[in-house]
């Protein structure tokens, strides 16, 4: 059974002729949907405290960018990250019927080094960000949600290529 159910006993002590479902275990320490979805939703808080550096970061790395191409590709990845940080307002508002509690970075700004050391680094958060969008994507109930989740998935893939692609195309120093 996918849930570790346990038997119902009656007031004289005898098992009950079936089962309950304990929602919030399961078999091998693996979380519950509810436990699973609070977990989503306290990451979704996370990333958007992250919002205001995120934006910081991309407004340095344009003004950094050594050319227009770059300068262009580096704003439509800014636009894309607002993007996806709008959708996981909506989730969280869909889910808790209130705003993304406002709270402070869990981060520290810091400008990049170099144009270089900027297009790593945002290389590095988008393998991260990745990673915490699965595992939000893994809570979410089937259908809609997900989609949005894969949505935004699939997009971080294509901004690293896009990053690389600029990282690439730099002067080896």
């Amino acid at each position: 059974m996918y849930y570790r159910a346990y038997e119902a006993t009656t007031n004289a002590g005898q098992s009950a002729p079936f089962h309950f479902m304990r929602w919030y275990y399961r078999q091998n320490g693996i979380q519950s949907p509810y436990q699973a979805l609070q977990v989503s939703l306290h990451s979704i808080q996370e990333a958007v405290a992250g919002e205001s550096n995120a934006d910081k970061f991309y407004q340095k790395l344009i003004e950094l960018s050594p050319s227009e191409e770059d300068s262009n590709v580096i704003t439509s990845i800014r636009e894309e990250e607002r993007e996806h940080l709008q959708i996981l307002r909506d989730i969280y508002m869909a889910f808790t019927g209130s705003q993304v509690p406002a709270s402070a970075p869990t981060t520290v700004y810091k400008d990049p080094d170099s144009y270089r050391d900027g297009l790593k680094s945002v290389i590095y958060n988008k393998w991260k960000s990745n990673q915490t969008a699965g595992q939000i994507l893994a809570a979410m109930p089937t259908g809609y949600y997900q989609n949005l989740l894969a949505k935004i998935a699939v997009d971080n893939v294509t901004i690293v290529s896009k990053l690389n692609y600029l990282l690439a195309k730099l002067p080896k120093s």
